[in-house]
């Protein structure tokens, strides 16, 4: 879904992208549970919606990936 744009479940085309967005409390605007917490710092989850049938994809963003290591 990423790449093609295309949900993998139904093949619906408008798929929404939604970055989270973290908070002073470690919180997020979609989910707390949804972070990956390490000692060095916090990365936020992009999320991509099909708008037809719910599907989700959840991803880490290449500068968000480097944040870990």
């Amino acid at each position: 879904m990423k790449q093609n744009k295309v949900c993998p479940k139904c093949n619906n085309k408008k798929i929404l992208k939604i970055k989270d967005v973290l908070h002073s409390t470690g919180g997020g605007n979609i989910s707390q549970s949804r972070h990956v917490f390490t000692e060095r710092s916090c990365a936020k989850v992009t999320y991509y919606i099909c708008t037809n049938c719910g599907y989700v994809e959840e991803y880490l963003d290449q500068e968000e990936l480097c944040k870990l290591m």
